[in-house]
């Protein structure tokens, strides 16, 4: 566990505000995360340390940590450099009637609105890495705490964006968010109240117009700023660039003036070409009129490493496991789980050279990690006088016993 409390320590030094105490719970607690094998409650937490009791746990989740902060931190150390901040809402399960929050929405996996919570989730993408990290989660408000609050629920993730900018913008201006999000309730905002540019992808219908780039006419009278509707299936090719072209995917530039929004965004075309042939259009934008297009494409694409957190944090770092009724438990919660993958990712991923990384696996990180605890759980119980070692070649084998073979 040494490698792993030297990340975290090394983090926390930088932090302000925080004593050894406070200090030495987050290191413990964080390593539990990866460690514990059965489920994530404060029960389970407890029964694996032997150093906090049950309502030390409690007490601690409900005390503010600037989880935003820390990963801010742990991302610039450790990571390449080249990044963008990625935005998505995670439907959580959760049931009771007295959970503050708990209401309807909408679920990815089963494509429908299901009862419990969200968690809206910021991320770092390190696109030379090709992977993700997690930076904060907020938790969202139910049908009726917008409704008490006279505010959308569009509204409320501007609001969040907003919250988390100083912290998104160390990391990159670059904000990619899916489709859902290409509307003016949440672009215009957050490029007013931020310095963060947009990434995101249009409807198949969307009204743009191409710029008029012909002769002045001359005389009286406005200049000509536009030159027709921009027909989205049937487009006028002449007007783009043709930047990248391979056996899958075509992708044209241009700089178009987008009605909804009421200014130019930069679009890449894109037209994808299945396995029987057909093309099938997609429209990726930035408000960034200075990103190529094929950058466009990319970074949209690497938004879905983002993904992967949720995915790993729900089957192995216990995000849907938490039993608290209190917003600051909850969120103290789904932090804790999704940092507990950027420790995991920076320990075993990023800490080997690129040219001997594989593909990277939470359940051998778990294995590891659980071995490990157990073990050194044996050393403190065993009579000093055992003629045993941590150190030992054989005893480090241990480890990694029941690991995915290479």
């Amino acid at each position: 566990m040494t490698e792993l409390q030297a990340t975290i320590t090394t983090i926390l030094e930088k932090m302000t505000g925080l004593n050894k105490s406070r200090k030495d719970f987050l290191i413990h607690t964080m390593i539990l995360f990866l460690s514990i094998r059965s489920r994530l409650n404060f029960l389970q937490l407890a029964r694996h340390s032997n150093t906090y009791v049950e309502s030390s746990f409690r007490l601690h989740f409900e005390q503010f940590f600037d989880f935003a902060d820390f990963n801010t931190l742990l991302v610039k150390e450790y990571g390449s450099g080249h990044f963008i901040n990625a935005f998505d809402p995670s439907y959580i399960r959760k049931s009771g009637k007295h959970t503050p929050h708990i209401g309807k929405y909408w679920s990815g996996c089963s494509q429908r609105m299901e009862k419990g919570l969200e968690a809206g989730a910021f991320a770092a993408v390190d696109i030379d890495n090709h992977t993700a990290f997690h930076l904060d989660t907020i938790i969202s408000p139910n049908k009726d705490e917008l409704k008490n609050k006279d505010i959308t629920l569009m509204e409320h993730y501007v609001n969040a964006v907003c919250w988390s900018a100083k912290h998104l913008e160390q990391v990159s201006q670059y904000l990619a968010v899916d489709a859902f999000f290409a509307k003016k309730d949440f672009i215009l905002p957050v490029l007013t109240k931020t310095n963060l540019q947009i990434i995101s992808r249009l409807r198949d219908d969307a009204d743009l117009v191409y710029l008029y780039n012909g002769p002045r006419k001359e005389g009286r009278g406005a200049p000509q700023k536009y030159d027709g509707k921009v027909n989205i299936q049937q487009p006028n090719l002449s007007k783009f660039n043709l930047v990248f072209e391979d056996e899958k995917v075509r992708i044209y530039d241009i700089i178009v003036y987008c009605k909804f929004l009421k200014q130019k965004i930069r679009l890449a075309y894109t037209q994808w070409i299945d396995q029987n042939g057909k093309v099938i259009v997609k429209l990726y934008c930035s408000t960034d009129l200075n990103l190529p297009a094929w950058m466009i494409v990319k970074y949209y694409q690497a938004r879905f490493q983002e993904e992967f957190l949720f995915r790993d944090s729900k089957q192995f770092t216990g995000l849907n496991h938490c039993q608290a009724r209190s917003t600051n438990k909850l969120e103290f919660h789904w932090n804790c789980s999704l940092t507990a993958i950027n420790i995991a990712k920076v320990n075993f991923l990023l800490a080997l050279p690129k040219d001997r990384r594989k593909s990277f696996s939470m359940a051998d990180v778990k294995t590891i990690c659980h071995n490990q605890l157990i073990i050194d759980r044996f050393f403190e119980i065993l009579p000093q006088s055992t003629e045993l070692s941590k150190n030992n070649p054989k005893i480090k084998e241990l480890y990694y016993y029941g690991c995915i073979a290479a």
